[in-house]
């Protein structure tokens, strides 16, 4: 019934044909949004904005349509939610008024909205607004069915799109609600920012959502002289974003928005007297927009005024101590900096440049404000000689890390590696270079056909070093290149790889090991172009032990198969030299361990590779090369239950003491360095560290527990938020620096009232050979524990390192031989024995 009747409709708008839509007259709709951000807590801060506007619709062919936007008023929300009402953005309407009155021509064809078109002068952030409500509009409807899905495109991309179709006899109307997945699109319309120097992990995203994404559309079409008309639509956008596996504490992003039929006009929407041209389709565009920083917006009428106001209450209130709105005072300073004209920053710096503190500050904050502008402000002010060396690195390190990476940039960089006064600077000239090659990676993330000509400069450097024999100069090129991961620059790196060029031994060691480095992160992007590089150096018998042992972890880099691990694991068991089949051996099963599942894979390769190697590997003294890794990748805490249950039922309490008795026969002793020499001979006295490191630890820690108590800290970061009821909530880290004991201190405590959980870690250097930690947290850092304790010294004939690891756990002590001291009061063995039978 509902299928038949839907079908017998003649469509009009958001139907499957638009000729009824009538060329002579105008569709009024009224037009609401709502966008707001941030925790969803009352009395926290969120910030949004709000848009009203009448939307008028007008044909004008069968296929081409016009949209104008009547009298739009914009409203921002910056304050606590919900207490703070909504404001009147009298300066973003005035800015935007202009571009706002120009109609937008758009294609729409059986329910679908296809190429846009506007005139130059309306600016990629209108076009948005106007994408937005067209986005509504988009209804893929079906005659035949009343449930079906599909692929659907929007503003956010191609995405996965569930459609109901229903009709209501009695009020004489059709319901029409889709609902889109949005984490699963084919071509998703997404942008990170900050995140260039992080790995993805597609295999952890789907096993944990960190961001869960959904939009919800409800329709209410109703029967009209030409068809249906859309009475009513509504529109709900979600995303939750938690990357600590928050289920309730998630920051929260929400969209709502409305259009309602309001009446039908005789006058028809005209387009203005301007070329229309194709600004793309209904997807979102990408603005250039300054920088934001989602701490705290702020109002910004006067740039250079407020940023001389914040640069003066900085100075004035952080002379003695670190005032408590130092952090939001930086951050705003970042911003307005963010937004001033690069006269306006000269004339801040004319101004400021010979008051030390101001200097400070300004130098502080202009590196973080992440825009061209600021690298050419600081080029043209070191080469006036307006900065001194020190200064400069200092503030280009940071510049170069947090500028946005596009083409203007690179370049901008590319002529300061070359330019011939920072050329007689060997320390500046390796800043620029190394930021240059990592600028290029950044920029090669966001645009996947980051061109090759980017990295001709470096490759003609490395190129004439070569040719030169110049060490230092090759080195520096093999590590930019390295930094940049482009794989146009896997065949200059193979020149310089032993075995692989005429007279690799005329290269020392170090050359050849930078060399095999700097293809790590080429591995990653393209693993089958590097995989057969690496794979041939760690067989080759004719190299250094040490270049095939850094071979074998960049051929892991690219997260090898089944049947090259395997294949690897064959050779291996013919393996001549023990440094090498040990270091292998004890990588390869480290990997076994790994958790990641990205991993996976490589864990079950590695597995299987274990098996079919020598056992005999496994029982090498650790006088011959290994390798450690570490790996913890935490999903749900039921794995900390599995672990206790364990514990409890004595499963794991049980660790072998003739393994341990077997490992240390082995093993020659360990014996610190003498004081008169520096290795002791093979056949030296075999005393062994008596573990007067932890006791002269304890003595400086007794001395003061907590540093603060007597010293200023050297710095402190406060990550705060303000309730609408004025109570503290968030952290504060400070460091502290005992200069007569080196000893250093780091203090993680929470600001809320009534809290005294607190994080401590606290380091000394006992000697030229000896080091000590020790982790604590829990109320004022009494409940756990764990201190670490690494000495140099000899075994045998050869340098050694030592590290010892006991820790405490809620009552579980690991001791040094390995074995377990499990002391559990029984209020939390209860606890846990009443979950597992919950289970």
């Amino acid at each position: 019934h509902h299928l038949l009747s839907l079908s017998l409709i003649p469509p009009c708008l958001a139907c499957t044909n638009l000729n009824n839509f009538a060329l002579d007259k105008t569709y009024v709709y009224k037009y609401e949004a709502l966008l707001l951000g941030g925790l969803p807590h009352e009395g926290l801060a969120r910030a949004g904005i709000k848009v009203s506007s009448k939307v008028l619709l007008s044909a004008v062919t069968e296929h081409t349509f016009l949209m104008k936007l009547m009298d739009p008023l914009l409203h921002e929300y910056a304050g606590i939610w919900p207490k703070d009402p909504f404001v009147p953005a009298t300066k973003l309407t005035s800015a935007l008024a202009a571009q706002l009155q120009i109609p937008i021509k758009f294609e729409y064809a059986n329910g679908v909205v296809g190429k846009v078109f506007a005139p130059a002068g309306v600016s990629p952030t209108v076009m948005n607004l106007h994408r937005g409500i067209l986005n509504i509009l988009q209804l893929n409807l079906k005659k035949t069915q009343n449930i079906y899905e599909l692929q659907e495109a929007g503003v956010q991309g191609v995405c996965r799109t569930h459609y109901v179709i229903n009709e209501d006899p009695k009020a004489n109307h059709i319901i029409v609600t889709k609902s889109k997945d949005l984490s699963h699109c084919q071509e998703r319309i997404i942008k990170d920012i900050g995140l260039a120097y992080t790995e993805r992990c597609a295999e952890c995203t789907e096993r944990v959502k960190s961001l869960i994404e959904t939009a919800t559309y409800n329709y209410i079409m109703k029967p009209a002289a030409a068809g249906v008309l859309i009475a009513e639509a509504t529109v709900e956008e979600v995303h939750h974003f938690s990357p600590l596996n928050e289920i309730h504490g998630a920051a929260m992003m929400e969209a709502k928005q409305t259009l309602a039929f309001v009446e039908i006009e005789k006058t028809p929407v005209v387009p203005i007297k301007a070329d229309y041209l194709a600004r793309g389709s209904l997807q979102y565009e990408f603005a250039t927009e300054i920088l934001q920083t989602p701490i705290q917006l702020m109002k910004i009428s006067d740039a250079p005024a407020q940023i001389i106001e914040v640069l003066k209450h900085l100075v004035a209130n952080n002379v003695a101590m670190v005032h408590d709105d130092a952090p939001l005072k930086f951050v705003q300073l970042i911003q307005l900096l963010r937004v001033a004209t690069l006269e306006n920053i000269e004339a801040i710096w004319a101004q400021f440049k010979d008051k030390p503190v101001y200097r400070r500050w300004i130098l502080d904050a202009l590196p973080a404000v992440g825009t061209p502008v600021i690298v050419k402000l600081f080029k043209e002010k070191f080469l006036g000689g307006e900065l001194t060396i020190p200064e400069f690195i200092q503030a280009l390190v940071v510049a170069l890390q947090m500028v946005t990476a596009d083409l203007e940039t690179i370049q901008l960089t590319a002529s300061l590696a070359l330019h011939e006064k920072i050329a007689t600077i060997p320390a500046l000239r390796e800043v620029v270079m190394l930021g240059y090659g990592s600028m290029i990676a950044k920029h090669c993330v966001a645009v996947p056909t980051c061109p090759a000509e980017l990295l001709r400069p470096i490759h003609e450097i490395a190129a004439e070093a070569t040719s030169k024999n110049n060490i230092p100069e090759i080195t520096l090129a093999l590590k930019v290149l390295g930094n940049a991961g482009h794989p146009a620059s896997l065949k200059p790196i193979m020149k310089l790889l032993p075995g692989l060029r005429t007279a690799a031994t005329s290269l020392p060691l170090r050359i050849q090991v930078d060399a095999i480095l700097a293809l790590r992160n080429i591995a990653k992007k393209e693993p089958k172009l590097v995989q057969p590089v690496a794979l041939q150096l760690v067989l080759d018998r004719a190299l250094h032990p040490e270049v095939r042992m850094v071979a074998c972890i960049v051929l892991f880099e690219t997260k090898p198969s089944v049947a090259l691990i395997s294949s690897l694991a064959g050779a291996l068991k013919l393996e001549t030299n023990m440094h090498v089949a040990s270091f292998a051996y004890s990588h390869i099963k480290s990997l076994t361990r790994i958790t990641a599942p990205d991993m996976a894979a490589v864990a079950g390769a590695a597995n299987v590779a274990i098996k079919l190697m020598s056992p005999k590997l496994d029982r090498l003294s650790f006088r011959f090369s290994r390798a450690l890794q570490l790996d913890f990748y935490h999903s749900e805490s039921y794995n900390f239950y599995k672990r206790a249950k364990k514990i409890c039922s004595g499963s794991s309490s049980s660790m072998s003491s003739s393994r341990m008795t077997e490992t240390a026969t082995i093993m020659e002793p360990f014996r610190k360095f003498h004081k008169d020499r520096y290795m002791a001979p093979h056949g030296a006295s075999k005393a062994v560290s008596s573990g007067s490191t932890a006791s002269s630890f304890e003595k400086i820690q007794k001395q003061a527990k907590f540093l603060g108590n007597a010293v200023p800290p050297v710095f402190a970061v406060i990550a705060r938020a303000v309730r609408v009821d004025h109570k503290l909530l968030g952290y504060q880290l400070a460091a502290y620096f005992d200069k007569p004991n080196a000893r250093v201190q780091l203090v993680v405590s929470s600001i809320a009232e009534n809290d005294n959980l607190k994080i401590c870690a606290d380091g000394a250097v006992l000697s030229k050979h000896k080091v000590t930690a020790r982790v604590a947290w829990g109320p004022e850092c009494q409940q756990y524990a764990v201190i670490a304790k690494a000495e140099a010294g000899v075994l045998g004939e050869f340098p050694a390192a030592r590290l010892e690891v006991p820790w405490r756990l809620k009552g579980i002590q690991v001791n040094p031989d390995g074995t377990l001291s499990i002391q559990i009061d029984e209020d939390i063995l209860s606890w846990i024995q009443k979950h597992i039978k919950e289970e």
